[in-house]
């Protein structure tokens, strides 16, 4: 670096808004806010000179932590940084802040995209990817470019962790109206990563299977899944959707419990089907709480007619 000075600005001189180094995307830790009011900024920011203001190359976090507490009133003393590349100013700002935490998915993506403008390809592969914990695959670098055009709700669930980089793929290629109806749902219902992925799945393969917008199946399970207080019931949002995407699952459900009814079970006798009945063995539990329930449960299953048992589990 070819010159550092030690200078002083208020914090509304600088221009939060540029994003040359992008190394800061998300909310930002309560630990974060309760260091700066203890202790301010303990090493000045690393700053550079824009047309709109003082650019950001290292320290933004805790700039908007301080600008958040102070409405930018406050000023500050950082480092102003002159004639240096934009390539070396990116390196440092870079292995600055992987010395102190990890990369959130949209962060990734940010310096992802951003490095690719300033570095070689070869500098690329061999110095950013590996630091960003990247493998050298193009669905990696494809997933980057995705991340980066996503509209701002869905790169905030995105930093939140509540998208995984799986369901990220499968959203990869729908558009903005399919993408912010997503958002939406995931606010609405409540969703995390596991179950979000499995919903996004379900409504990606249906959507492929019948060519239409996946927009046309979220919103048939929003209605199927919505619920007096305005709240979408996971669980009901999720069997919409595998009763939509298994329906001859779905009929053998159905059959099995209308043909279990005809046996009249009492409450504390159960009869659960295999997974998906996909072979495998019909389960049968009970709970008793003295001889007398015993002696219950053993002469209605001493009632039951084979021929009726076959049938039950004709789908087996």
């Amino acid at each position: 670096m070819n010159s550092v000075n030690t200078s002083s600005c208020y914090l509304a001189d600088i221009d939060f808004d540029d994003r040359t180094f992008p190394f800061s995307y998300g909310l930002l830790p309560a630990s974060l806010e309760i260091s700066v009011v203890k202790v301010g900024l303990l090493q000045p920011p690393l700053l550079l000179s824009g047309d709109k203001g003082l650019k950001i190359v290292c320290g933004r976090r805790r700039l908007e932590v301080l600008k958040r507490l102070t409405d930018g009133a406050e000023k500050i003393s950082f480092y102003l940084v002159e004639n240096s590349s934009a390539k070396e100013l990116f390196r440092r700002a870079l292995w600055e802040n992987l010395a102190f935490r990890e990369f959130n998915l949209v962060e990734t993506a940010d310096i992802y995209v951003a490095a690719s403008q300033l570095f070689t390809a070869d500098e690329i592969e061999r110095e950013i990817m590996p630091a960003l914990k990247l493998p050298l695959r193009p669905r990696f670098r494809l997933r980057c470019q995705a991340i980066t055009e996503f509209p701002g709700k869905l790169r905030d669930l995105l930093a939140l962790g509540i998208f995984d980089a799986e369901t990220v793929d499968l959203v990869g290629e729908w558009s903005d109206d399919e993408r912010s109806a997503l958002t939406d749902l995931v606010k609405d219902a409540g969703l995390r990563r596991n179950k979000l992925r499995e919903v996004v799945s379900r409504l990606d393969d249906l959507a492929r299977r019948d060519k239409v917008s996946p927009l046309k199946f979220l919103s048939a399970a929003r209605k199927a899944a919505f619920c007096e207080d305005g709240s979408i019931a996971v669980e009901l949002l999720r069997g919409h959707l595998k009763a939509l995407l298994y329906p001859h699952l779905t009929a053998a459900r159905q059959e099995f419990a209308i043909n279990q009814e005809k046996f009249s079970w009492p409450a504390n006798l159960r009869l659960d089907p295999p997974p998906d009945f996909e072979g495998g063995d019909y389960r049968l539990s009970f709970t008793f709480t003295d001889s007398r329930e015993w002696e219950k449960i053993c002469d209605k299953l001493n009632s039951v007619a084979l021929e009726d048992i076959d049938e039950l589990c004709q789908r087996g």
